[in-house]
């Protein structure tokens, strides 16, 4: 299987649990990537869903997997619609579409113009096989209601995380084996 790992608004590849999460998957044998989406600057809905269709433009449909975070799972909905044929499954983590009340700068800025945008949520389900989308009850950027409200337009099965934050590793996520065991039962 082939994986494509994005971070979130401010984020980098390198922080997280997204580096603990590429070595298991590795270790299993297959084939990862994990990009700098451009963050803070040139973080638009364009720039981002470019980035992810041109790294994946190549690559076959139904031996791909994307396990995004906080912002990026809508960009990879935005790119998923504009698909020709359908990719094996989405993993998203603390995903939101609607507008979040966080008010703190450059938050607003950086993240209201995807929610703009949305997605066609039926070409979106119809071109991935299966979602998975993670909350936490106490995220302090995606209320639960929000994340919930995501998991739902895709018909994903929804797990919710006691305490888990935002899944970051100010929330103490640098490793998360309950990801690579919903992977493991996909793959």
């Amino acid at each position: 299987m082939k994986f494509v790992i994005l971070h979130g608004t401010l984020g980098s590849p390198n922080e997280n649990w997204f580096p603990w999460l590429v070595g298991e998957l590795e270790k299993l044998g297959h084939t990862t990537i994990r990009p700098q989406l451009p963050t803070p600057e040139g973080q638009t809905p364009q720039n981002w869903v470019k980035v992810i269709a041109d790294l994946v433009e190549n690559l076959a449909g139904t031996d791909l997997i994307f396990v995004a975070h906080s912002r990026s799972p809508l960009a990879v909905c935005q790119y998923i619609q504009t698909r020709t044929s359908p990719i094996c499954a989405c993993f998203f983590v603390a995903g939101f579409v609607r507008h979040l009340p966080v008010t703190e700068e450059p938050f607003p800025t950086l993240n209201d113009p995807f929610d703009d945008l949305g997605a066609d949520w039926d070409k979106v389900k119809k071109n991935c096989q299966k979602f998975v989308c993670f909350a936490s009850d106490n995220d302090p950027y995606v209320p639960l209601d929000i994340a919930r409200d995501f998991a739902d337009r895709l018909s994903a099965e929804f797990i919710l995380v006691p305490n888990a934050g935002h899944f970051n590793a100010e929330s103490g996520y640098t490793q998360f084996p309950q990801l690579l065991d919903k992977i493991k039962a996909t793959t």
